[in-house]
């Protein structure tokens, strides 16, 4: 562990820091090399040649970190602002080479724009056989239908409705738009936290850059609205902050968690209230709307948790001894324990939540949950948690965060073969830090309890 303190430490220094920012927009630039060479098939070493690409800017990105300079205002990250921007805006015309989501997105949003419920309605359905011709979606989501949340699609169906020839292009815009976005109010919400000085966390992260800007996930929207969340928290704007959980709740669900959280900061039961039911009723609009439009959001997530599995430890491991739906009730349990075990914490913790440090230990572990029972994990699923992790980074999230990228190595037979067999190695590694990540939580609730006592005890013999 001591090593890891050192590891972590930051320790200013103005010449590595702009040396680190450099080597990260090189190695964003390195895409187009990429994206051209997973064009060629065979393209045996895709995955290898990312998860590189990945765990340089990832060494480059901490390299910043750990040497940035400390800031107060924004004039004192200028340049630091400014090679993010570039490393963001300059990857418009890049290939995604990682990933062929955006791929389903466009073709779930075409359905939906001819009229058709891309929630009922799979690929692989006569009826689009012409449309299938043109757009070419991903042939192995040929036959599952969409299991996008309403507000998703509803953007899907935005790009997709200037037609083929522009509809990717409009989804990179909008991409990119929600990743400078994220950018900026990320760098407001550590500015007003005085912790400016981990905006690398956020400006450089190949998380935040590759997969939103290459991989062109959705999650980048999702991201963006945990970061406006935390902004508007911090201003006390109540209702505004419960619509914008509701509003990235309805693109992904990892959002809704901020609320578990942020409840036990309202300075009375009627504005945890007000929180809870705007990003309710938002939430509950939405689906009405969509329902309102003969489309069914439900789609295929049942077969998401029976079928799918991916680099998902605690999953893979219950996976072995639970079958069905008995992993599914077990994850619930799951969930719903560690909950509440956040919601008794905060509760009995609320006096000292002034200084924010247990609160966004307990938010990053709040929003982790849907990640954690969850049969699918792919590297672009962390996105949401970055904006936490800035506020108060630690090394288990980070190590995590660096860790993921490695399961990039399925690419060297999907690219090269269509073979989709992931490695077990990277799955033993994101899970041994998950464990260790458990047991420091247990050591650090622990010793809550222990100086409890302590202080139950000094003040009964006074």
């Amino acid at each position: 562990m001591a090593v890891l303190s050192g590891l972590f430490a930051r320790t200013p220094h103005s010449a590595v820091f702009r040396i680190s920012a450099f080597a990260v927009l090189l190695l964003a630039l390195a895409s187009y090399y990429l994206a051209e060479l997973a064009a060629v098939r065979p393209a045996y070493n895709m995955g290898y040649l990312t998860m590189a690409q990945y765990s340089l800017m990832a060494i480059a990105m901490l390299a910043a970190w750990k040497s940035a300079p400390e800031a107060i205002s924004f004039k004192d990250i200028s340049w630091l602002l400014a090679v993010a921007v570039l490393a963001r805006i300059l990857l418009i015309d890049a290939g995604s080479y990682a990933s062929n989501d955006v791929d389903r997105y466009l073709f779930d949003g075409r359905i939906a724009v001819e009229g058709l419920d891309p929630y009922r309605v799979s690929h692989d359905a006569p009826q689009l056989q012409e449309l299938r011709a043109q757009w070419q979606p991903p042939s192995e989501h040929a036959k599952y239908v969409t299991l996008y949340p309403p507000l998703a699609l509803g953007l899907f169906s935005l790009a997709a409705s200037v037609g083929l020839e522009h509809a990717l292009l409009a989804w990179k815009l909008i991409i990119l738009s929600a990743s400078l976005a994220t950018l900026f109010i990320a760098a407001k919400v550590l500015e007003y936290a005085g912790k400016l000085q981990h905006l690398s966390l956020i400006a450089f992260s190949p998380l935040l850059i590759l997969e939103a800007n290459i991989g062109l996930h959705i999650d980048a929207i999702s991201t963006l609205s945990v970061a406006a969340a935390l902004y508007l928290w911090q201003r006390q704007r109540v209702v505004l902050t419960g619509v914008v959980i509701g509003l990235g709740t309805a693109i992904k669900v990892v959002p809704i968690m901020l609320l578990l959280p942020l409840i036990f900061t309202m300075p009375n039961i009627k504005a945890a209230a007000k929180l809870v039911v705007s990003a309710l009723i938002t939430i509950a609009t939405i689906y009405l709307v969509t329902l309102g439009l003969g489309l069914h959001p439900v789609g295929s997530i049942g077969v998401f948790f029976e079928k799918w599995r991916f680099a998902a430890p605690l999953f893979v491991a219950l996976d072995q001894v639970f079958n069905g739906y008995q992993i599914l009730i077990t994850m619930l349990i799951f969930a719903a324990a560690l909950s509440l075990a956040i919601a008794l914490f905060l509760w009995k913790e609320r006096v000292k939540l002034s200084d924010k440090s247990q609160l966004i230990l307990a938010a990053q572990i709040a929003v982790a949950i849907p990640l954690l029972i969850s049969p699918v994990i792919f590297p672009w699923y962390l996105m949401p948690l970055l904006p936490l992790l800035a506020l108060a980074p630690n090394r288990y999230l980070i190590l995590w965060t660096l860790l993921m990228p490695l399961t990039y190595e399925v690419l060297n037979g999907f690219l090269s073969e269509r073979l989709w067999q992931p490695a077990v190695w990277p799955v033993w590694l994101v899970g041994l830090v998950q464990l260790a990540a458990a047991v420091a939580v247990m050591r650090y609730f622990y010793r809550q309890w222990i100086s409890h006592k302590a202080i139950s005890r000094d003040i009964h013999a006074q």
